[in-house]
């Protein structure tokens, strides 16, 4: 559990943010509405920028890249490093499309040395790991050039065990991000449910937002442990009163 330190001028926590659900979930909505972010679309259609254009559609090309390498995403952070006081949050949509960018890259660069590779061997992701390793550590620092909030979001997938489907729907993310953030959300679009009759309502959905994980609070505590956001918190204002931390001491 994290202990909130007392911020100081120069000292503030970058939250580490993952967003989880299946498509059309709100994951690339939720991520957009924190503070002042910059968004990295890897997917493969560009389909974020849709999703940026609606919520800020005065300076969304200000804050949207299209990223297909990591020569992109080095581009990208030197503009908003050199543009600081306009962005507080960078937001990769989405962590598996990150991943495997860089798996593309680890193996030309071995097949230039003459490695032939068509896919990467389990120990030889260890490079890919540091290399978004070293993306996150740079972006999240309290002590770094930039110390601002850091969202993945990630996709489902069909689960398989003995080259069979198990029926089950999996998480699809970047691996280590299960341990380095802060906080986990898992997104779902249900129908509603009437309270009187307990009945589903024809036509009618909300959003669940269910959390996983939270660094900042006590999940064996009743009391303290916050299981779920409603649809209206599905903001900034909700995510930090997960948080127990107070203005000021958030980068917002």
């Amino acid at each position: 559990m994290v202990e909130a330190a007392a911020a100081t001028e120069t000292t503030k926590v970058p939250l580490f943010l993952e967003v989880t659900g299946e498509p059309e979930a709100g994951k690339t909505h939720l991520s957009c509405l924190m503070p002042k972010p910059a968004l990295l679309d890897l997917t493969a259609g560009g389909e974020s920028e849709i999703i940026l254009k609606r919520l800020h559609p005065s300076d969304w090309k200000q804050r949207y890249w299209r990223i297909r390498s990591s020569a992109d995403i080095e581009t990208a952070l030197k503009s908003i490093l050199a543009n600081k006081d306009n962005f507080k949050t960078v937001i990769f949509d989405t962590s598996a499309d990150l991943r495997a960018m860089c798996s593309k890259e680890y193996i030309k660069e071995l097949n230039k040395q003459g490695k032939e590779r068509q896919a990467l061997m389990p120990a030889e992701y260890k490079w890919v790991n540091e290399n978004i390793d070293g993306f996150i550590d740079r972006i999240k620092s309290p002590d770094g050039k930039f110390c601002m909030n850091l969202v993945f979001t990630a996709q489902m997938r069909d689960e398989w065990r003995d080259n069979k489907p198990t029926g089950r729907r999996i998480r699809k993310g970047y691996p280590d991000a299960n341990y380095q953030s802060n906080l986990r959300f898992y997104l779902q679009v249900l129908q509603k449910l009437d309270p009187k009759t307990m009945s589903y309502i024809e036509g009618e959905y909300e959003r669940k937002c269910t959390v996983i994980k939270n660094t900042f609070r006590n999940k064996t505590d009743k009391v303290d442990w916050i299981p779920d956001l409603k649809e209206s918190e599905l903001n900034w204002e909700g995510v930090k009163k997960l948080t127990k931390l107070e203005t000021g001491e958030l980068v917002e």
